[in-house]
């Protein structure tokens, strides 16, 4: 069993040697690890400004620190101190103990453009009418696009209109965690008593339902009885379900029953509507023109966005000058530094054939010997850990395989770790040569 403190003890040892003094001090010291549970791990942050750091800067770093120290994926979910003092619904209201509803996530603070239109309108409408039109609702699109945001909103409008609402949000790997918890307890009838006596279910990322038959079958069946009896449905995905490799068809075709919606990254005029709500909410004054700027460096997602605003906004406080574009761009030089360090496939490919005793090209071509097949599986493992590399582009690196060629090689590294302690120390050790 993982105990908390001590596994948060070597965190921030670890935060501590990496870190100039100023920002640890400041932003990453006053971080309090409250619990894990069901292989989330949930942290106490004093103000929007530190949860938005954690968010957007240590979340990746924090993860492999996690991992490398337990060997198990950890997720870290990050509230505030006056969210852990207040309900995280109505009463009445029931939610996941493990994914509470974020209060802020509201349709008033979603930053409306053309890349959301559609799935913003889509979302409204479900949370007015739930069990209507829209139902399911199934938003799909990249990392950090506000799917999120826009499916918890459903929920806080809903428990607006009704705090009695039966409201249950939870990830896929929840979902999928319970019902494997409830075969090994043999209490099947209370899972399903607890996920389909509801008024709503929000799953995110089912894309992770991928390869699970037991459990796809188990939420099909989940599915059909909520809208059976007209309890709405939201989901999320990181692509359009009928992309997403080894979904059974059924499943499919009840996520798109409804009108699945797509979420693509803000245009220029959105993404400096994005950074203004941003620093209004924040109270910082930041200059137009330099929003502007920012807006015209970042063009990937809203997520990016925000860390970049809040580098300059720290860049500012530490040097104790005025938020210019000269001051902007110095930072976001630095950004764009610490972009080139992020891990790239091809390293990952390389450092793996030297671990091996390979070469790079036989991570990349057809052999299928065992001991070519093994590291390539491995390498294929890594990619998908610690890129954000989707299975089609993992393939398309590793010499045009199929993206089910890559789940396979995933799934299996995944089921060998939890037996193979050789196998776990190869893991260790590529993680630490890979960190940048």
């Amino acid at each position: 069993m993982i105990e908390l403190n001590s596994l948060w003890e070597s965190v921030q040892k670890e935060f501590r040697k990496t870190t100039g003094s100023v920002t640890y001090n400041n932003l990453i010291a006053p971080a309090k690890a409250i619990s894990l549970e069901n292989n989330q791990l949930t942290i106490e942050l004093p103000t929007k400004s530190h949860r938005d750091f954690w968010q957007n800067e240590m979340t990746a770093k924090l993860k492999d620190l996690l991992f490398n120290e337990t060997l198990v994926h950890i997720e870290p979910r990050y509230t505030l101190e006056r969210e852990l003092m207040t309900p995280s619904s109505p009463a009445g209201g029931i939610m996941t103990k493990q994914t509470p509803l974020n209060p802020e996530y509201t349709f008033e603070a979603f930053v409306e453009g053309r890349s959301n239109q559609m799935a913003y309108a889509s979302a409204y409408a479900a949370s007015e009418q739930p069990g209507g039109l829209y139902n399911p609702l199934l938003i799909y699109g990249g990392v950090g696009l506000g799917k999120t945001h826009l499916m918890q909103a459903i929920a806080n409008n809903m428990l607006r209109h009704n705090p009695n609402a039966k409201i249950k949000y939870v990830t896929s790997e929840t979902f999928t965690n319970d019902y494997i918890n409830s075969i090994k307890n043999n209490n099947q009838e209370q899972f399903r008593r607890e996920y389909r006596d509801l008024d709503a279910l929000l799953v995110d990322d089912v894309q992770f339902f991928s390869n699970k038959e037991g459990t796809q079958l188990e939420f099909f069946n989940t599915f059909n009885s909520l809208h059976d009896n007209n309890k709405q449905i939201v989901l999320t995905a990181d692509r359009n379900p009928k992309q997403i490799p080894d979904l059974t068809d059924r499943l499919v075709s009840r996520f798109v029953w409804g009108v699945p919606v797509e979420i693509t990254s803000p245009d220029l005029e959105t993404r400096t509507a994005i950074l203004r709500s941003k620093a209004e909410e924040e109270q910082i004054n930041v200059p137009n023109d330099v929003l502007s700027f920012i807006a015209s460096k970042v063009d990937t997602n809203v997520r990016e966005l925000e860390s970049a605003l809040l580098r300059v906004r720290v860049a500012a406080q530490l040097h104790h000058a005025p938020i210019t574009i000269e001051l902007a761009n110095e930072t976001l030089k630095g950004m764009e530094a610490a972009d080139e360090a992020v891990i790239s496939i091809d390293l990952i490919q390389k450092k793996v054939a030297a671990y091996y005793n390979i070469r790079q090209s036989d991570i990349v071509g057809k052999k299928r010997v065992k001991q070519i097949v093994f590291p390539r599986q491995i390498a294929m493992y890594l990619a998908r850990e610690l890129t954000e590399s989707s299975l089609p582009k993992i393939g398309k690196e590793f010499g045009g395989k199929d993206h089910t060629t890559v789940l396979h090689a995933i799934d299996k590294i995944e089921k060998q770790l939890a037996e193979d302690d050789n196998l776990q120390d190869d893991i260790r050790n590529l993680r630490m040569e890979l960190q940048p």
